[in-house]
């Protein structure tokens, strides 16, 4: 004798899929929760990444570095009253390195007095 299968067994079979995709479903909308908090706080994602902020503070026994632009100088070497700012951004790009190196001596002679 073979068994037929009859409407309630297949009722409970379909009941019993219909609770493991929900069951499914509420995973994947607790991950999807846990990845929107995640991506709305960038701090955590990149904490997690392994990323910590850090700052240097400017040291106090060097003397001022007229290249960077943070210090609050008014005559810093690419900004100062030389020629050097009527160059383009071309003619910086195609300077050799001694080129460079040249001007900036130039700029610190110009601005100390001092010949080097």
């Amino acid at each position: 004798m073979s068994e037929e299968p009859n409407a309630a067994d297949l009722v409970g079979v379909l009941i019993t899929k219909m609770e493991s995709m929900d069951n499914t479903l509420n995973i994947l909308k607790a991950e999807n929760e846990a990845l929107k908090q995640m991506i709305n706080n960038p701090k955590s994602l990149i904490r997690k990444m392994g990323l910590v902020p850090v700052s240097t503070p400017l040291t106090a026994d060097l003397t001022v570095d007229p290249f960077r632009g943070d210090v609050g100088l008014d005559d810093t070497i690419l900004k100062s009253r030389n020629d050097f700012s009527s160059l383009s951004n071309e003619q910086v790009h195609s300077m050799s390195w001694e080129d460079i190196h040249e001007m900036a001596i130039t700029a610190k002679e110009q601005e100390t007095g001092v010949k080097q």
